[in-house]
């Protein structure tokens, strides 16, 4: 749910610090270093020349196009690529079909990247700011792997606990370090003025121009200047646009500025500082200013990989919601924010993955190639989508968002050519895990599409039901059929299916309906509705807010007291139906071979539902569609 913008707008600015921009506000860490290193011999044109790149990265890509574009494109005040995908279906062809079309599948890719992005920002932050502890000591340099993965490991293992516990501390601690890198820019700004020429465009084009070819090289280090930018538009819903603009025009952006600034003018008086390997932690005297600036690394590297962490969880939750991908097991760590979830497989993927990385690249300059890829191909689909938006939603003239979206493209492009040259380093990591999420929502969509399909053409209104029931009385006791959908179809139709099956229904049929609801805590009780639909079927709903877990045998008793007795009740006749979403007759070529085993494997490996409902074993059904695809 969207934060409401009120005086309280500072506040909410503070605490986007430490949500928000963690991430793009440590790439000064390891972004100047790698993009100046792309230049087979620096000179002072150069450090100055890299530095204007970054300048106006950051102006463009960040304050004009997502605070200032952007932003703009809110559902219901939220953000992120779900809500693209949500404005543009209200315009364009919807999701429910066999065949998605084609904006949905761009959308879907772009999500799926921000998961290869989600899997290298941990562990190159955390690993770099490490890295500067061979600033302090050369001999400490066999320690930073170690500490690195020991790190991971703690971060990882704290996640159950939430970041809502810890969200107002994490902007006073990125505060702290935004002021920090920026009076430490200033400082070395004030000792060389020269490098404020990088604020002219003309000094970026030039350096472009001299670097001949290297420039893609050069570009593919630039870009790391506005990884984590997506998060200001996935965030959006929880900090507000004022707050969020708030925050990058009067902290994050200036102290940024002022730090690259910073890194040219050392790059101009002490050339040789930056074959040391750690310039950024060489910008302030060895000593205890060094061990303190790494500490305050480590603890905005941590708070940036937070954000990032919480994002995949959030994002997996939406993709849950939409249908991308079966239910798993997603925890809500606040009563007050719905938003805030804790995803246990997706957190121990992400340790899995940050820590073979950390191992496998064990440096952050040789990690920074794998990174730039998966951030430049999100921009570039956010590009696409907003221009959609922008023509199909804000129904501008089409020269206008044509105009747009060249602007952003002719940036973007030459990013995005950039970090290709890097695939064969480390680019195609982000590739893999983008292609293979990709592939696991689009085969979970077509399964369900086909069930969805199998129902409609199998299923009646529920009030036509008692009259296709069986003439004879059924066993003794009751059928419990559970759904999470206020309309009962796929419910009726599993009914109808075990009927044709030769499974004989009980003396009564109830449709269970469990609705989630957007509030922490309902009534459960006081929510449940009982209605009658012939003589042996009733439809009972019963809400419950997202930290509740539904007790389907308690509901069930409460429906028997408000139906005045027509609902007996329980007994150890009494059993429970849940579906078990496989399709295991395979006729035809609707879904591949291959893609049928992977649907089972995920339908197999959701979440056991009878746990959360507190079904007990001996009164379960599980019913497994059969059917052809």
């Amino acid at each position: 749910m969207s934060t409401p913008v009120s005086k309280k707008a500072p506040a909410l600015a503070l605490a986007a610090l430490g949500v928000v921009f963690g991430d793009i506000g440590t790439s000064p860490l390891y972004t100047y270093q790698t993009a100046l290193g792309a230049i087979a011999r620096p000179d002072a044109a150069a450090a100055i020349g890299v530095a204007s790149l970054i300048v106006w990265s950051l102006l463009i890509i960040v304050t004009l196009k997502y605070v200032g574009v952007v932003m703009r494109a809110d559902f219901h005040g939220e953000g992120g690529v779900f809500a693209l995908l949500a404005l543009l279906q209200r315009k364009m062809p919807a999701a429910g079909g066999l065949r998605l079309p084609a904006y949905v599948v761009m959308l879907l890719f772009g999500a799926a990247l921000l998961y290869g992005d989600g899997t290298i920002t941990p562990a190159i932050s955390v690993l770099s700011a490490l890295e500067g502890l061979e600033a302090v000591n050369p001999k400490l340099h066999a320690a930073v792997l170690p500490a690195t993965v020991a790190l991971l490991l703690a971060l990882f293992a704290v996640q159950r606990l939430g970041t809502g516990r810890l969200g107002f501390a994490f902007g006073w601690v990125m505060l702290a370090w935004f002021l920090a890198i920026g009076g430490i820019g200033l400082a070395w700004v004030v000792q060389c003025p020269r490098v404020l020429e990088a604020f002219n465009p003309v000094c970026a084009l030039e350096t472009l121009r001299r670097s001949g070819w290297s420039a893609v090289f050069l570009m593919g280090g630039v870009v790391l200047a506005v990884t984590g930018v997506e998060a200001l538009y996935a965030d959006m819903g929880h900090f507000s646009r004022r707050a969020i603009s708030l925050a990058w025009h009067g902290v994050a952006l200036p102290a940024l500025l002022l730090n690259y600034l910073g890194q040219a003018a050392l790059a101009v008086k002490s050339p040789a500082v930056f074959a040391a390997g750690t310039p950024f932690f060489q910008m302030v005297p060895s000593g205890w200013m060094t061990l303190a600036l790494v500490a305050l690394a480590t603890a905005a590297t941590v708070i940036a990989s937070q954000a990032l962490i919480s994002g995949v969880f959030s994002l997996t939750a939406q993709a849950r919601d939409l249908r991308f991908l079966p239910r798993l097991r997603i925890i809500h760590t606040s009563r007050d924010e719905r938003g805030q979830v804790y995803v246990p497989l997706a957190n121990w993927l992400l340790a899995a993955a940050c820590i073979l990385l950390v191992v496998t690249f064990r440096t952050s300059a040789n990690m920074a190639a794998a990174y730039g890829l998966a951030v430049v191909g999100t921009m570039l689909i956010t590009t696409m989508a907003i221009g959609l938006i922008a023509w199909k939603c804000w129904e501008w003239p089409w020269w206008r968002t044509a105009v747009l979206v060249a602007s952003l493209f002719s940036l973007e492009s030459v990013f995005l050519f950039s970090s290709l040259t890097k695939v064969a380093q480390g680019g195609w990591y982000p590739l893999v895990i983008a292609g293979g999420l990709l592939v696991v929502m689009l085969t979970w969509h077509r399964g369900r599409a086909i069930i969805a399909e199998h129902v409609r053409a199998n299923t009646c209104p529920m009030e036509e039901l008692p009259r296709k029931l069986p003439g004879q009385r059924g066993l003794p006791g009751q059928l419990v059929l559970v759904t999470a959908n206020r309309t009962p179809a796929h419910a009726v139709a599993r009914l109808q299916e075990m009927i044709r099956e030769g499974i004989a229904p009980r003396e009564q049929i109830i449709f269970l309906s469990l609705l989630n609801v957007v509030k922490s805590n309902v009534d459960i009780a006081r929510s449940i509705e009982v209605k009658q639909h012939g003589p042996h079927v009733w439809h009972v709903v019963a809400q419950h807010g997202y930290m509740q877990e539904p007790h389907a045998p308690r509901i069930l008793q409460r429906a028997v007291e408000i139906s005045g007795g027509g609902i007996r009740a329980g007994s150890e006749n009494t059993f429970f139906v849940l579906p078990r979403e496989l399709i295991v007759e395979y006729v035809g070529n609707s879904l591949e071979r291959w893609r049928r085993v992977l649907f089972g494997v995920l339908s197999r490996n959701q979440s056991y539902a009878p746990d959360y409902l507190h079904i007990p074993q001996t009164q379960l059904i599980e019913f497994t569609w059969m059917m052809k695809a």
